[in-house]
């Protein structure tokens, strides 16, 4: 399962031009939004799921990503959503990670993985950004984010890609100020 989560985020990674069209307001994202959302799979949007969930986890304290919580939690949360269409979508997300153990280490944390740790595996690391880009919002009370488009993309690993010992969410924080 983990490798089918990892193809999806891959298959999103390289599909940048599409990110500015599928970039969401985790804060404001109802559940008729995420039903609606096509697919190529028959399943719900890795994408917005990934946002939602770095966003919830920044409102917890969470800093650790955790890919083996995200194909339950997404089938769960999407149909709850499909009965509750006018429901914000975070409403389900917090409780429904409020039921699965909280990672307390991996290998993507948002308070410890550097450019430098991202570039050596950006394959695997593709998901956290997506991830971090919903943490980082959280975090810092931003509505902007480093996937409006692929100006800002690009923008953001450039930088990252300078600064191999830096934070990724202290670039990514600075990128979208």
């Amino acid at each position: 399962m983990k490798k089918t989560l990892l193809l999806c985020v891959m298959m999103l990674v390289f599909a940048t031009k599409a990110w500015s069209e599928e970039k969401i307001d985790p804060a404001d994202f109802i559940c008729a939004e995420l039903v609606a959302l096509p697919t190529t799979t028959g399943e719900p949007s890795l994408f917005e799921a990934l946002q939602i969930d770095g966003y919830v986890s920044a409102a917890r304290n969470n800093n650790v990503a955790d890919p083996q919580i995200m194909a339950p939690l997404l089938e769960q949360v999407y149909m709850a959503c499909q009965a509750n269409p006018t429901e914000k979508v975070l409403t389900f997300w917090r409780s429904g990670q409020e039921m699965f153990t909280i990672a307390e280490d991996g290998p993507w944390k948002a308070d410890k993985t550097t450019c430098g740790d991202y570039a050596v595996n950006e394959e695997d690391g593709s998901g956290f950004l997506i991830w971090l880009d919903g943490y980082n919002r959280q975090k810092n009370g931003l509505t902007a984010s480093v996937l409006e488009n692929d100006a800002s993309l690009n923008a953001f690993l450039a930088k990252c890609k300078k600064e191999p010992q830096s934070l990724m969410l202290d670039v990514m924080k600075e990128s979208v100020k």
